[in-house]
């Protein structure tokens, strides 16, 4: 077979089906990528070739393995390198790509060179590809042991869950600290948050090293609605340290007065350890109806482990159940090879979801979904059992693409969308980065039902210190010293207010201040009226609660930001009333199911079912984990601060957040929800752990009891053994 000379028909050679690639061939081929690794224009071409060559690795002539051993290095891939092979200067070489730190752990030439700066204590914007292994160096860090406090902000809880699990063998070094409930220790503490908790906790220790993964989301012009809240907790951040190390994709600059004022270095890097094959699924146009069975179609051909790129929770979900029916149409039943795979979780999503939500039938044949409205702990079940083989297809949204490390080869980008909006160029190369992984799949694969984005790159501002597109909930964070000319002016109307509304708006921080200011004039228009509304305190009357939630409804919810599966205030109240009583997920889907609207408007028994089910889980992940005790707590400030101006006893919505947001569990054991423990095993555990313990005493008690005794099921049992004991 000629394998020509140019890039394109080398690469074209090696991705044909090929039985063996002999002397003559191999050296040829060595020869020719080579050429093209020493050339700084070509040296990526060439640096791919080599990683499609180590695919072929067992059909090359063996008699030319230590030339491509050589050739590896040569390329800077020393984690592929095969130290056997190497002889005196190499095997130091190779020594000295070792990580300081990481037992067995072999860094590429650019993770060095980045390794070398992060150990001299150089603050750090690094932009590399996917598949470059920038999260392994935050490992690096935290295992060097040289800082005392470190702060790790990841956009997703899927991410913290994964850099969790990771740092989790370094607890008897590190307080891991995952909720602002938790207290640091007095030794050494990790901070693993979101920016939204950045900001909330209350008192850190001397923070002296911080991390910010997936740094582009500090930028306004991707139209991140909590880019906001992450540009405060940097400035939170730096008032403790200005040592940092930032990580993100594709990002072209950054702002240049942060870079210059904070003396960072900005790295960025085209390395890459995975090459990627795209192809053209559709090859031009084709009807709506006929993409689905292309797609399942296509599923059918690929046998190893696949994430199927979709819009939204609702699409997912929804493709899942139409290639389960399109399985036993084809086939009379699902061929699974004889497996029972994910036995564990189907076993308590039967008692403690429903025994016919499509996830649970999907998961017996190998097939899941994952999005932002699933249970923490599920999306975690879910990510592990698709590394391990027994998820073979996985449906997933942006908030498994955006950056959680899976051991996917293939890739299916089906839709063209994130949400409402179009996929740009940025968010494509961040979806067919999933596809591929260093050391597992030397090359990935992408299937894309549509057309390429035009290419771009991202110019990143930092808000915080441009200011000049920083919102006003920003820009009242910022001390006066650090407020340049271009915020000046922005906040003339909110210095003109009175000091103890401005005190109001700063500890409400990222939620809308024009809105909290229409909210307080509204109620001092006529707060005779409204006094008996908003003055409640432990349990509201639904009258009571649906009047405060229709005003956080309508005044603090930004523009186009996502109702999470309410349609209305009212809605949202009634169902949080019924969930506080029910306490459970199941308990509010049985009573949705049975109820009158739900009867008359779906009478179609399995469709309403899948619908309330998702409508349930989307609402408990959006509103009740997080959206509504803030709202509440927000509210809670509006009401104390105007009934005390008024004289009279305010209400106190705390009491009844507090429930809400901790699954009605005590603050100190619904911490424990953050290490993927679901809340029906904690509750099942309270009666029996002393309450008001500090973390490391609780998690003793509980591995003193007899889980088994406890009436835990084992799916409850191995996730309370998975905790850093």
């Amino acid at each position: 077979m000629e394998m020509g000379k140019t890039y394109k028909e080398i690469k074209d050679y090696l991705s044909k089906p090929i039985d063996k690639i002999d002397l003559s061939e191999s050296f040829s081929l060595a020869k020719r990528c080579s050429m093209l690794l020493d050339n700084s224009e070509t040296e990526l071409l060439g640096r791919e070739l080599i990683i499609r060559t180590l695919d072929l690795w067992g059909k090359i002539s063996r008699d030319t393995y230590n030339v491509w051993n050589d050739l590896v290095e040569a390329a800077g891939l020393h984690p592929y390198v095969e130290s056997k092979r190497l002889t005196g200067a190499a095997t130091i070489r190779k020594e000295y790509f070792q990580s300081k730190n990481l037992k067995n752990v072999c860094f590429h030439e650019e993770q060095m060179k980045i390794s070398l700066l992060l150990d001299a204590q150089k603050s750090l914007i690094v932009s590399a590809p996917t598949s470059f292994g920038k999260s392994l160096l935050i490992e690096e860090v935290v295992a060097s042991k040289k800082y005392n406090n470190i702060v790790i902000i990841q956009p997703t809880l899927a991410l913290l869950d994964e850099t969790r699990k990771k740092l989790q063998k370094y607890s008897g070094i590190y307080n891991i600290i995952v909720s602002t409930t938790q207290k640091y220790g007095k030794g050494k503490n990790i901070f693993l948050f979101t920016g939204e908790r950045v900001v909330e906790y209350e008192e850190y220790p001397g923070i002296d090293f911080f991390i910010i993964d997936e740094f582009y989301k500090l930028s306004m012009a991707r139209d991140d609605e909590r880019a906001a809240v992450l540009n405060h907790a940097l400035y939170r951040l730096l008032k403790m340290t200005n040592n940092f190390y930032m990580l993100g994709p594709g990002i072209k600059s950054v702002s240049g007065e942060f870079v210059k004022k904070y003396n960072a270095t900005f790295y960025r890097t085209n390395f890459s350890t995975v090459a990627v094959d795209v192809a053209d699924v559709t090859k031009g146009k084709i009807r709506k109806d006929e993409r689905e069975p292309l797609l399942f179609s296509l599923l059918e051909s690929l046998h190893d482990p696949t994430l199927i790129y979709c819009s939204s929770p609702d699409k997912a979900s929804d493709l899942v159940t139409k290639l389960l029916n399109a399985m036993v149409t084809k086939n009379g039943q699902i061929n699974n090879g004889g497996l029972q795979p994910n036995n564990e979780l189907i076993q308590w999503i039967d008692e403690n979801i429903h025994k016919r939500w499509n996830l649970r039938d999907a998961l017996a044949h190998s097939i899941g979904f994952h999005h932002g409205s699933l249970p923490r702990h599920i999306a975690s079940s879910i990510v592990d059992a698709f590394n391990k083989g027994d998820i073979k297809y996985l449906f997933c949204t942006s908030t498994l693409i955006e950056g959680v490390n899976t051991s996917a080869k293939n890739v299916v980008l089906f839709d063209k969308k994130k949400g409402p909006k179009a996929i740009d160029y940025f968010d494509f190369s961040n979806i067919i980065g999933r596809s591929g992984r260093m050391n597992k799949h030397y090359i990935g694969k992408v299937f894309q039902f549509h057309q390429e984005p035009e290419q771009i790159e991202l110019d990143i501002d930092v808000p915080l210190f441009t200011q000049v597109d920083a919102p006003l909930e920003l820009l009242v964070q910022i001390d006066s010293k650090d407020i340049n000319d271009a915020a000046i002016k922005k906040l003339e109307g909110f210095n003109k207010l009175d000091e103890d509304v401005q005190a109001l708006l700063r500890r409400n921080s990222g939620v809308p201040i024009e809105g909290q200011l229409k909210i307080i004039n509204l109620i001092e228009s006529d707060f005779d009226a409204y006094y008996p509304i908003i003055s409640w305190a432990t349990f509201p009357s639904y009258k009571q609660l649906a009047a405060v939630l229709d005003m956080a409804w309508k005044y603090l919810l930004k523009k186009g930001e996502s109702k999470g599966g309410a349609y209305t205030p009212n809605q949202l109240a009634a169902l949080t009333l019924i969930y506080s009583e029910e306490r459970s997920l199941r308990g509010l889907i049985e009573h949705e199911y049975n109820s009158d609207y739900w009867v008359n408007n779906f009478p179609q028994e399995e469709f309403r079912r899948q619908k309330i089910i998702h409508m349930v889980l989307q609402i408990a992940k959006h509103w009740f984990d997080y959206k509504l005790p803030k709202f509440l707590s927000v509210m809670s400030e509006i009401q104390s601060y105007i009934c005390e101006k008024k004289g009279k006893k305010p209400g106190d919505y705390y009491y009844f957040s507090n429930q809400i947001e901790h699954n009605f569990l005590p603050a100190d054991l619904s911490v424990l929800l953050e290490y993927d423990v679901p809340s029906s095993a904690l509750k099942k555990l309270q009666p029996l752990i002393n309450k008001n313990l500090p973390f490391d005493l609780m998690l003793k008690e509980i591995k003193a009891l007899d889980l088994g005794k406890a009436g835990l099921i084992s799916y409850e049992i191995s996730k309370l053994k998975a905790l850093p004991y």
